[in-house]
């Protein structure tokens, strides 16, 4: 009811207050809810984590239009000024209604794809090939794990595998399972490194480890006590060298020397890592694009049925793009000689429903996409049992996306369904065997 009544208050509101006002309201109703979850000791659940992601985003965008307002903007230079507060009406009646989906759906469920590890030595065998992928990965001698299939799965793994044995260490509190998750955080952290330096690569890990953490202990109070501060460091540290980080991409090791020969650096900004959450700029340009050719109809989202069909049935299948059409259609980005966009922008969930299908399209859209995603947190089964290795895989990618606000475009609708398909297949092979 609490935020059925935002929601009304977003859409009227914007004939009395401007953008950046909208933005704090925002926050607030986040907050409200954060304080209502740690009050009633619910279990750390994927809109929780939005919350907290709804919060970051906000914040970005708040610096961005002080960007704006002071003509110094670092990023984003394409943001359209003129459109903001209608953009910012957008991103908050969109965040208040995936709320109000979840909170509908909060006892609706697909088919569960949870599989327990039933013996204590096969947590090993998680453990080394989890070890062997990283030392992979740093070494650089394995293909990438992406695109369709078991590499989709091996990458998911490796990517919540610190989560899974963080919730072991914290549930169980024996110290193999400290060790275990120690070693991977240190070696996915190295990697990112390497590999990823300016990506969210770097910082998963240490999400990862701080989620499973938490949700290990069982009580979500542990968020908001001295447990925290090591997770707060850490970012903290990350922020203060992002900026340099991103002026030395061909030489990492600069942004923690003072070795950099380079002497033509921009001035360092704080608000770096910050400023890359931000979304204010994409949706000003949805605005933009909708007040000059009006609603698409469907046409930015169109190439999305291609993905419906498995790249094994296709294997020429064209690579789907739609990031790098809307920065091609909103003038961010020219074709190169290979005939690729040398750009890609994505339009966020609530842009691309809005861009094609208007206020209509944004508001069953982003219910449908609230209510999906408790459908399939419920399928996880997440704290049936802290050796639920399927379920905990899939929740933690929840998790993940929760946090980025679920994604950036309507293709992760795709993404979702297949990954959720892939494990539910795993589970009635697992349990035939």
């Amino acid at each position: 009811m609490v935020n059925v009544i935002f929601l009304i208050f977003y859409l009227i509101s914007i004939f009395f207050f401007k953008g950046e006002s909208l933005y704090y309201i925002l926050i607030f109703q986040c907050l409200v809810s954060i304080l209502k979850s740690v009050k009633e000791k619910n279990y750390i659940t994927p809109i929780f984590t939005f919350y907290i992601g709804v919060i970051i985003t906000n914040l970005a965008n708040l610096s961005l239009i002080s960007q704006v307002a002071s003509h110094n903007i670092r990023a984003y230079n394409y943001i359209v000024p003129r459109y903001i507060d209608d953009a910012v009406k957008l991103w908050c009646v969109s965040c208040t209604l995936i709320i109000i989906g979840y909170e509908l759906a909060i006892k609706r469920s697909f088919w569960n794809i949870a599989v327990n590890v039933t013996k204590k030595e096969n947590l090993k065998i998680i453990f080394g090939i989890l070890v062997t992928i990283n030392l992979l990965r740093i070494f650089g001698s394995v293909v990438r794990l992406n695109g369709s299939g078991i590499f989709k799965i091996i990458g998911l793994l490796n990517m919540v595998g610190i989560l899974f044995f963080a919730r072991l260490w914290a549930k169980t509190d024996q110290k193999k399972y400290r060790n275990y998750t120690l070693i991977l955080y240190v070696l996915q952290t190295y990697a990112a490194l390497l590999t990823a330096f300016l990506r969210s690569d770097l910082i998963i890990p240490t999400f990862c480890l701080s989620l499973g953490y938490f949700i290990g202990k069982g009580d979500i109070k542990y968020v908001f006590s001295y447990r925290i501060l090591p997770l707060i460091a850490l970012v903290v540290i990350y922020s203060s060298v992002f900026s340099s980080l991103q002026t030395n991409r061909s030489n990492f090791i600069n942004a923690f020397s003072d070795n950099d020969t380079r002497t033509d650096q921009p001035a360092e900004n704080s608000t770096a890592l910050l400023d890359r959450n931000a979304n204010l700029a994409q949706l000003t340009n949805i605005v933009k694009l909708v007040k000059q050719n009006g609603f698409y109809d469907g046409k930015a989202s169109a190439p999305l049925v291609l993905a419906l069909i498995p790249r094994f049935l296709w294997p020429d299948k064209p690579v789907i793009a739609i990031g790098a059409w809307f920065a091609l259609e909103i003038g961010a980005a020219y074709k190169a000689e290979n005939g690729r966009a040398n750009n890609s922008i994505n339009m966020t969930l609530p842009g691309e429903l809005y861009l094609d299908f208007g206020w209509t399209g944004l508001v069953l859209g982003s219910l449908l996409m609230g209510a999906f995603i408790a459908a399939l947190w419920n399928a996880t089964q997440f704290y049936s049992s802290e050796y639920n290795i399927t379920g905990t895989l899939f929740g933690g990618y929840l998790f993940f996306l929760s946090v980025f606000g679920f994604a950036g475009d309507l293709q992760i609708m795709i993404t979702l369904t297949s990954t959720y398909i892939m494990f539910l297949i795993i589970k009635k092979v697992l349990v035939k065997l």
